[in-house]
């Protein structure tokens, strides 16, 4: 820190406490208030009276005894606190009742819903690849043959039954030369 800004600091200070100084003599100057003074003796009420009342309440209830009853349960409490092991055995038994049986329903339900699920999954994805390979074969039948397969789709769009059995037909006529 440089010197000229502790020298302002150092003068800040010093301002801020002439103003404290002003202040608390300006307070030990106020004039004591009439609560703060004392009260002479012979105006003093007497509670004696309330004292011996007191006094005699205390003495009906005896709070001794209490409290000997209860350093007598915390010392037993003590006592079978220490007493316990730090470390419990525990023995973890897993078994099936018949509460249960509504858990072991819908665990088997999700389980089979699940294989399901991935069976069909897997089969479709089968399909759809033979499916992208057909639709291969036929945009290169469609390239190579245009005139072939200008005749198969107006074979199939006009009697799709038809072109199905005509088809199965073809395959067993071939089937049997090829035997």
């Amino acid at each position: 820190m440089r010197p000229e800004e502790m020298e302002e600091r150092l003068s800040d200070t010093e301002r801020v406490l002439g103003l404290h100084a002003k202040r608390l003599q300006a307070l030990e100057e106020r004039e004591i208030p009439q609560a703060s003074k004392l009260i002479p003796p012979e105006a003093a009420i007497d509670y004696t009276s309330h004292f011996k009342e007191l006094k005699e309440l205390l003495k009906k209830h005896d709070l001794g005894l209490r409290a000997l009853q209860i350093y007598a349960l915390i010392t037993s409490f003590q006592e079978t606190i220490t007493k316990l092991p730090k470390v419990l055995p525990v023995r973890h038994y897993h078994h099936f009742d018949d509460k249960s049986k509504g858990f072991i329903i819908g665990g088997i339900m999700c389980l089979l819903t699940v294989t399901v699920s991935v069976g069909l999954c897997f089969s479709l994805s089968q399909e759809n690849g033979e499916l992208q390979a057909n639709s291969i074969k036929y945009e290169l039948l469609k390239q190579a043959y245009p005139e072939a397969t200008l005749w198969a789709d107006s074979t199939y769009r006009s009697d799709p039954e038809g072109a199905e059995k005509y088809v199965e037909l073809l395959e067993d006529t071939e089937g049997s030369k090829q035997k």
